[in-house]
């Protein structure tokens, strides 16, 4: 069975560097309710960004209702090796309170912005001091802004003074193909064999890859095209259609 995660966020927080001439309008509720009739049976979390908890909350209470695992993306979207660690730890730490306030249940999972967490112990233990059982924040592959050269794409433990706290990885073969840029650009066969390739597959989407449109001509009003906005929208057909096949065949 398929782990899904919905990395919540608005579009503006991703972090390539798009040039937005004006916020696009995007109705946040109507592509959650979305997500919550394409999750069925399978597994799903939703790791939420803090301020978009802090101007959502009745979104974040709809996914709790539903049976969504909260868990955190940290309270704003940076990468995370562009901040100091004080900063990380108490921007952590404002988000995890936040989401608990809001459905009044301990939040155990946590997963960087873009990936972005660096592999160093110092984190899981933080991590783990703060009540996390979890991260998936682990991208086995290196790119310009994000991941490890090392190659972990199954769970595994860190052994901290707090106790072990467990990382998720994407998943990989050859390399990561289960969601963002990769899941847009591949295509659905080929993504459909990955899937079935791997023992603990992951999908992890946006709200805004839930659109019914193509992105390239949907926010062509709202930003500057550039190549960044290229690499961000850019797809081989809907993502959303990906997403609905890739969950169907399993």
């Amino acid at each position: 069975m398929i782990w899904l995660t919905i990395d919540v966020e608005e579009v503006t927080d991703m972090n390539f560097h798009i040039k937005w001439k004006e916020k696009p309008k995007i109705d946040y509720e109507n592509y959650i309710e979305y997500f919550l009739n394409l999750k069925k049976d399978h597994k799903s979390t939703a790791f939420i960004l803090g301020t978009f908890a802090e101007k959502y909350p009745n979104i974040v209470k709809r996914l709790y209702d539903n049976n969504v695992e909260i868990a955190c993306h940290g309270y704003k979207h940076n990468l995370v090796y562009k901040e100091s660690f004080e900063e990380w730890r108490e921007s952590v730490k404002k988000a995890k309170d936040l989401l608990e306030e809001i459905i009044q249940h301990e939040v155990l999972g946590y997963r960087s912005p873009s990936w972005s967490m660096p592999f160093q112990k110092k984190y899981y233990e933080e991590l783990k001091k703060m009540g996390f059982n979890y991260s998936s924040s682990y991208f086995p592959m290196k790119n310009y802004m994000y991941g490890n050269s090392i190659d972990k794409s199954s769970p595994f433990y860190i052994y901290t003074s707090y106790g072990k706290i467990q990382e998720r990885p994407v998943p990989k073969y050859i390399i990561p193909f289960s969601g963002g840029f990769y899941l847009r650009v591949l295509p659905l066969w080929l993504l459909k064999i990955l899937f079935k390739r791997v023992k603990n597959p992951v999908l992890y989407i946006h709200p805004y890859e839930l659109i019914d449109k193509n992105l390239l001509i949907y926010f062509k009003d709202s930003a500057k095209f550039n190549i960044d906005y290229l690499l961000a929208f850019y797809s081989w057909g809907y993502a959303k259609n990906k997403i609905e096949s890739i969950l169907n065949d399993q």
